[in-house]
């Protein structure tokens, strides 16, 4: 009886030991399911920025303002400010009474008209082109320090001409509005992708292969019926290694052994 009790209990030990090994491999599956899913969804909306004005998406479609590098200079102006904004290119940005915004080439420069002075200014080290929030248009984020200016691209194909406006000031941070036909999103020319070209090598091979080795085994050998094909045997073998293959997998890569039965 006693023998008997310390199989029993053996028996409920190693159970709890496989339950307890089972629901931690479940749990590191979830958490690691969550952590691909958050990242995928952060990863797949983000705009890769690959020249000053040009940045791409992950579907294949990408912004491109490069065309305004050769345009002249932007002119915002509001009751209080002025402001000059050279995209994708740093300039030597010439403001009122032909008087240079800065020492230095930039492609932003904001002036107050009241005080006459140059209150910030940005270059294109500076600007960053991304996605906007909601990731429904394309925005160049600059930061001079402590402050901080938004530009929102807006596709508007109705006129040619490029127009930027201030839309407000709060304390340090400038908002504007680029309307262009250039901020419109774009798509690549679409070819054959490196996974096409495989699958289509695969086919062109599998083709020759077989339609090859049929021809030559029935004129050489006189092959009949499923001996036409080959290397028939293996291939009248793969379906069960590919499922001894799956069993062994799902088996955590461990054979089935006498002690386990």
């Amino acid at each position: 009886v006693s023998r008997s009790s310390y199989d029993l209990s053996r028996v409920q030990m190693s159970t709890k030991t496989k339950l307890g090994k089972m629901c931690r491999s479940n749990a590191m599956f979830i958490v690691l399911s969550l952590f691909l899913i958050f990242f995928c969804d952060t990863t797949s909306s983000e705009c890769v920025q690959e020249a000053p004005c040009t940045c791409s998406l992950p579907d294949g479609y990408y912004y491109n303002l490069t065309a305004l590098a050769d345009a002249k200079s932007l002119l915002a102006k509001s009751d209080n400010y002025t402001v000059y904004f050279h995209p994708c290119t740093n300039v030597n940005m010439t403001i009122e009474n032909k008087a240079n915004c800065s020492t230095e080439n930039v492609s932003l420069c904001i002036l107050h008209n009241v005080n006459k002075t140059v209150l910030t200014t940005g270059t294109v080290k500076e600007t960053k082109m991304k996605l906007s929030d909601n990731d429904k248009f394309p925005i160049f984020e600059i930061h001079h320090n402590d402050t901080k200016i938004t530009i929102n691209i807006v596709c508007f194909m109705g006129d040619k001409e490029t127009s930027f406006v201030l839309d407000s000031v709060s304390a340090k941070t400038y908002y504007f509005k680029l309307v262009s036909p250039y901020g419109c999103k774009l798509q690549r020319e679409i070819g054959l992708s490196t996974g096409s070209l495989l699958v289509i090598l695969f086919f062109v091979s599998a083709g020759v292969y077989f339609i090859g080795g049929i021809i030559v085994l029935k004129a050489l050998r006189g092959a009949t019926g499923w001996e036409m094909v080959p290397n028939h045997e293996f291939w009248c073998k793969l379906p069960s290694l590919v499922r001894d293959g799956v069993v062994f997998a799902f088996n955590c890569c461990r054979a089935d052994s006498y002690e386990r039965i």
